[in-house]
């Protein structure tokens, strides 16, 4: 009986079934005083109607009744599901054994009979109202609990790791997957903050939306498991349920994400590197057939050679870069190599994208000590953060011609910083904390254009968090133009 708590008083509403007014009278104004609901009837299907139009708490059947006798009301009661739980009392002027076995198998809880005691009807009508609510409390608990146990047996079998945690981060409970995500042993004891445990095994990204945590401001919030050599990237999305008034509990959701965090990157990734590709060569393929069109007839043969040379050259590079498209579109293993870039490299990426984008003054500032250090991304993601970083740059400065500065230098033992200054306007001091973010387009309202999807950012984010490194933006501090800093790791 524990966790159950009974009322004071016991009072309900009696459904009151005999033929005779008279004792209907009595018998409501025997009960009525108790605090009961009284509601009369003068005969069986009109009590079985009111019966199912609100259920009481109690019936008090008469047994002698004309057409449907009280053994055939309590029979039906029984058996109609919404009634069958309702206890009933037999009123009776029969009192041979016989009557009451009859009465018994017909289900009545307890009989009264004729001519009945008033304090004896008064203390069994409690003593039965207060049975079944011990008995309603009880089905409510069992309800209870096999709900609680339902939901238990979801918790613990969900494809989402669950942690309750309480006002000080501290879980007080994990379900199997989220000690499974969080590489917790099954009895392992929860004595260490989340922020604490989860920075173990995983990076904590984008990193500014983490500074207020557990504030729930709806922002994402993700835990990444740089790839490596050996696997690629995990990424869980972290949800936050608010605490309940009254309940300071926080109930906080890992859901793995990876499948469409990398298909999302992929499909971003494949469209950039569409564009750059194709654009370049189709630009000498279609000026030199323009030129030839049009002047052909008085050109000399020599200049006819010199661009046909040209043309032929780009119809070449398409076809190459044709090819390297098909090969992108291969199987995952021959997209994402184990080729791990130098930092020699960086520089050779970096003109040749400079010269694709026109670009005439790049300048790349790094130490020679530097060169032969790898960086922990393949050479193909590393192409794809360049092309977009500059590409942004040309697109946004006035003329299409900035003035772009690299350098790279070690931030510590196991990082490498990139960074890439233009001379172009920059930006508004409240667009910089949101370029980060997919389609976000803030020259939409400072510059006044609209060329692209608002991607490229967004997609340098996605590779370098993916390998477990940071990206920033901020305006140059000692003239105009903008700065990115990309942190990327580097390998053993």
């Amino acid at each position: 009986m524990s966790g159950i708590i009974l009322p004071m008083m016991e009072h309900g509403t009696i459904l009151l079934v005999d033929d005779n007014p008279q004792i209907l009278n009595i018998l409501a104004d025997l009960l009525r005083p108790l605090g009961h609901r009284v509601v009369c009837a003068a005969g069986g299907m009109i009590a079985l109607d009111l019966a199912l139009d609100e259920p009481p708490d109690l019936i008090l059947l008469d047994v002698m009744m004309p057409g449907m006798d009280g053994f055939t009301v309590c029979r039906s009661i029984r058996a109609h599901p919404l009634l069958a739980q309702i206890p009933v009392i037999l009123v009776t002027a029969l009192d041979d054994r016989e009557s009451r076995v009859r009465g018994f198998e017909a289900g009545a809880d307890e009989f009264v009979t004729k001519p009945f005691d008033y304090v004896e009807l008064r203390a069994r009508v409690s003593t039965i109202l207060r049975l079944n609510r011990y008995r309603k409390l009880l089905a409510q608990e069992h309800r209870v609990a096999a709900e609680r146990a339902r939901f238990v047996w979801a918790v613990d079998h969900s494809d989402d790791g669950i942690l309750i945690l309480g006002p000080d981060d501290d879980p007080h409970y994990a379900n199997p997957r989220a000690r499974q995500i969080l590489a917790l042993a099954p009895e392992a004891p929860l004595n260490e903050t989340f922020l604490t445990i989860a920075r173990r095994v995983y990076v904590l990204t984008p990193p500014e939306v983490w500074a207020d945590w557990p504030i729930d401001d709806e922002v994402p919030r993700f835990l990444v498991c740089p790839e490596s050599r050996s696997a690629t990237e995990r990424w869980l999305r972290v949800d936050l349920l608010p605490p309940t008034r009254g309940d300071n509990a926080r109930i906080l959701r890992l859901r793995d994400v990876t499948g469409q965090i990398t298909s999302q990157r992929e499909m971003w990734t494949f469209h950039a590197m569409l564009g750059h590709k194709l654009r370049t060569p189709l630009v000498g393929i279609l000026g030199g057939l323009n030129i030839l069109s049009g002047g052909a007839m008085t050109m000399d043969r020599d200049n006819i050679s010199r661009i046909a040379d040209v043309a032929l050259a780009g119809a070449r590079r398409l076809r190459a870069e044709i090819e390297d498209i098909l090969h992108y579109l291969g199987p995952p293993a021959n997209i994402y190599g184990l080729d791990a870039p130098t930092v020699a490299d960086v520089a050779t990426v970096a003109e040749q994208i400079a010269t694709d984008f026109g670009v005439a003054c790049l300048s790349l500032a790094v130490a020679p000590e530097l060169a032969p250090l790898s960086l922990g991304l393949t050479r193909h993601s590393l192409e794809v953060v360049i092309r977009e970083v500059i590409e942004n740059s040309v697109k946004f400065h006035p003329k299409h011609a900035p003035l772009i500065d690299m350098t790279i230098r070690r931030t510590d033992a196991q990082t490498l910083a990139i960074s890439i200054s233009d001379d172009g306007p920059g930006l508004p001091p409240e667009h910089l904390p949101h370029v980060w973010r997919p389609y976000y387009q803030a020259e939409r309202n400072f510059t006044g254009q609209v060329e692209g999807m608002g991607l490229g950012l967004a997609l340098v984010a996605r590779i370098i968090h993916a390998v477990g490194g940071n990206v920033e933006i901020a305006n140059r501090p000692d003239t105009h133009g903008a700065l990115v800093t990309l942190t990327v790791p580097l390998t053993v």
